[in-house]
């Protein structure tokens, strides 16, 4: 990875702490645990490299209370080669200790995110 590419990555993992957890076992059937920043930026990659196009965006960042925040996430895309496109609204639960992600637990809805930390949409 070269450039702006590069620098737009590590820019992107500065609220993440190294040793972060991102878990993604209830989004996908191939999902995994993933352990620390360089996994995080392997599995970004992977995903991204099979889209032509791209994009990501927090609809809303909620308190779930303690030491936890439940974002809203839509994702679009076209793929490459056949062209397919994607519209998606997920939800994650983040935990923040030091100003900093230390565990993500990704889940196939927002609703199921929300109700993971007892809030409903």
């Amino acid at each position: 990875m070269g450039g702006l590419r590069a620098r737009r990555a590590q820019a992107s993992l500065g609220p993440y702490a190294e040793d972060t957890v991102w878990d993604d076992t209830r989004f996908r059937p191939d999902g995994a645990v993933h352990v620390g920043r360089d996994a995080l930026v392997d599995l970004t990659r992977a995903w991204r490299d099979a889209w032509e196009h791209y994009d990501i965006e927090a609809e809303d960042v909620l308190d779930a209370g303690g030491d936890r925040v439940v974002a809203v996430l839509r994702e679009t895309g076209q793929g490459k080669g056949g062209g397919v496109e994607l519209t998606n609204r997920w939800g994650v639960v983040m935990t923040v200790r030091s100003g900093k992600i230390v565990h993500t637990t990704v889940y196939r809805t927002p609703e199921e995110a929300l109700e993971a930390v007892g809030l409903r949409e």
